[in-house]
């Protein structure tokens, strides 16, 4: 219902995990749930699995490495059109724009 009741629930698992005393779990509470219309499903005949006409048997390609590396020689020029400024500067730096 609001944002603290995970709180809360969380709260008294680790009360009762620890042995507070008087820490109890909430009681389970009963939701509502709408009724539904009911769906119809279409019949198919059984012929066994059908599978799509695509290759299973396809290798799966081995990556070159699976350590991290770091990349040193390339010039800002060459990658500055990539770089996404506003998520750059207001979602990492948290700069804000200044209203006037």
């Amino acid at each position: 219902r609001d944002a603290f009741e995970g709180l809360r629930l969380m709260d008294a698992l680790i009360g009762v995990k620890r042995g507070v005393p008087g820490a109890k779990l909430p009681e389970l509470k009963q939701r509502r749930v709408r009724g539904t219309a009911a769906v119809e499903v279409e019949e198919r005949p059984e012929e066994g699995h059908v599978r799509s006409d695509v290759a299973v048997d396809n290798p799966v390609p081995a990556p070159p490495f699976w350590e991290t590396r770091i990349v040193k020689g390339i010039q800002l020029k060459e990658y500055a059109s990539w770089l996404d400024e506003g998520a750059l500067f207001k979602g990492q730096w948290g700069l804000k724009q200044v209203r006037t």
